[in-house]
């Protein structure tokens, strides 16, 4: 099925993206004991982006709790930052280099969301090309529908997925879906973050 993603409802998407999905991501942002790590409070941003970047880069397939920390933390600076096309830029890079990890998919459809906020926001300095928009919406699509694919169990990809639909508004259906679907979760996989889980729904209950 085609989606219609032009005028007032990409805006609303793109808006909502632009604010839900930096903080949900932020999901595994902290040392297993409640505190966040110490690089969003450097005076270098740039440069602890591109050390989580290259942690990101080193840990992929082999140390899954290194690698959650580092996408958590990252998320924490690129909102403080308000730099979206960075983020979309190196999870695109990221998905082309791997292109077989669900987490990477999974977080690069996150990325994409960003972008497509900023895109609408006074940061970006210029029109928005709707085409443009409606392309990175289908790669969003693309990459969420490929990492649940290769896992069907994958947390970024379900939760992230999950977020992205319940913002768009011909994808109120499909969130709930994959929501139910993470909810199913909860007994085999007891190490995922479900405080975030809970917060967001906490978060968009109030925010109606």
């Amino acid at each position: 099925m085609k989606r219609q993603l032009c005028g007032n409802p990409i805006i609303v998407l793109a808006v909502a993206l632009s604010l839900a999905l930096p903080t949900a991501m932020q999901a595994q942002n902290n040392n297993g004991s409640g505190q966040k790590t110490a690089s969003k409070t450097s005076s270098n941003p740039a440069n602890n982006l591109g050390q989580l970047e290259l942690s990101m880069q080193q840990n992929i397939g082999k140390d899954g709790k290194a690698f959650g920390r580092a996408q958590g933390e990252y998320w924490s600076i690129i909102e403080s930052q308000n730099d979206f096309p960075r983020a979309y830029n190196f999870f695109s890079n990221l998905a082309a280099a791997h292109p077989s990890s669900p987490d990477v998919l999974g977080l690069e459809g996150s990325a994409i969301g960003g972008y497509i906020g900023w895109l609408y926001s006074p940061a970006s300095g210029k029109p928005v090309d709707e085409q443009l928009v409606i392309a990175l919406d289908s790669k969003a699509h693309t990459a969420f529908d490929k990492a649940l694919q290769i896992d069907p169990s994958n947390f970024y990809a379900l939760f992230g997925y999950a977020i992205y639909e319940s913002y768009n508004p011909t994808g109120a259906e499909h969130s709930k879906e994959l929501f139910a679907k993470l909810e199913g979760l909860r007994s085999s996989h007891p190490d995922y973050p479900w405080n975030v889980v809970e917060e967001f729904k906490k978060q968009r209950t109030a925010g109606k």
